[in-house]
């Protein structure tokens, strides 16, 4: 039997060429065995925190009131990544302002808060002046990324700060993981039981490897139904988009789906939400890298 590095080799040349979980999805030889070789690849636990003030590159705050305060005086790196996930316990809505937002070298170096609201689609809005941000007042989870451009002609980076402004309904199991694309890793979910809870919003935020492709290959154990009662959404960074935000919404994994590549040559989003009822025993997640020119999506 091959090792799972091989095996995910194999996956990744075979499923690339088809379409993704676009709408047209259609479902090749199961992968569902893969799961079982875990040679190589380390499990990632879920990314915890109980600062309230976040000022290095990357992050979760689950305070109900805090900041994210990164180089605001001095220069940000070119072709820089961060990725901070505020939670702020179990929030309904949001309020969050800008005391700095240093000065952007070029319209590809960007701050970004992406508002996840549970059983619906993220939203994206690019924050480029201080003052009140709008467009999160009902968001459960803010994800907040920081992407640089390679002219960053002196950039800086930003303060600002966020306060809970309701309570929220999600279930105390969601989790946040901030893994690199580049560290072979295998994520279980649920990690820590044997099936997963009602009214989850889980968020698995993936950083890039420079001149790589990140690979996340989906292997499904079992999802409430054959239709989209609990879904797992894929959403990429495309930095040379026309979009402002550059983050694009590519489509959800339903239960019917029994694994999946999803791939990116920088940012990947994965959020996981499940409805009021029936559970599952989950999913896993194989995180790796490949050459940026062995596959395209």
């Amino acid at each position: 039997m091959k090792g799972f590095t091989s095996i995910l080799v194999v996956a990744l040349a075979y499923e690339i060429a088809a379409t993704s979980i676009i709408p047209g999805h259609s479902e090749r030889e199961p992968l569902e065995h893969v799961a079982q070789f875990h040679s190589g690849f380390q499990p990632v636990s879920p990314t915890n925190s109980d600062s309230s003030l976040l000022t290095t590159c990357n992050g979760v705050l689950n305070t109900t009131t805090g900041g994210i305060s990164y180089k605001a005086f001095e220069p940000i790196a070119a072709n820089e990544r961060c990725v901070w996930t505020i939670r702020g316990g179990n929030a309904g809505g949001f309020s969050l302002n800008v005391f700095s937002i240093g000065s952007l070298g070029s319209r590809d170096t960007q701050v970004i808060a992406t508002c996840l609201r549970h059983r619906e689609n993220a939203t994206h809005v690019l924050v480029n002046e201080t003052g009140p941000v709008s467009g999160v007042g009902t968001c459960n989870v803010l994800v907040i990324t920081l992407a640089s451009g390679s002219d960053i002609n002196n950039a800086t980076g930003f303060v600002l700060e966020y306060s809970v402004l309701t309570a929220g309904y999600l279930s105390s199991s969601s989790r946040d993981y901030i893994l690199n694309g580049g560290d072979a890793a295998i994520i279980p979910y649920p990690s820590t039981s044997a099936r997963y809870e009602s009214y989850e919003l889980t968020t698995f935020a993936i950083l890039p490897v420079p001149d790589s492709r990140t690979n996340v290959l989906y292997i499904k154990g079992e999802l409430d139904g054959l239709t989209c009662w609990d879904t797992l959404a894929f959403i990429r960074f495309n930095a040379s988009s026309t979009l402002p935000t550059k983050w694009q919404n590519e489509g959800r994994l339903c239960g019917n789906v029994l694994s999946e590549i999803m791939s990116n040559n920088d940012l990947i989003l994965l959020t996981f939400d499940s409805d009021m009822s029936v559970v599952g025993t989950g999913f896993n997640l194989a995180v790796t890298a490949s050459v940026s020119s062995t596959c395209s999506l």
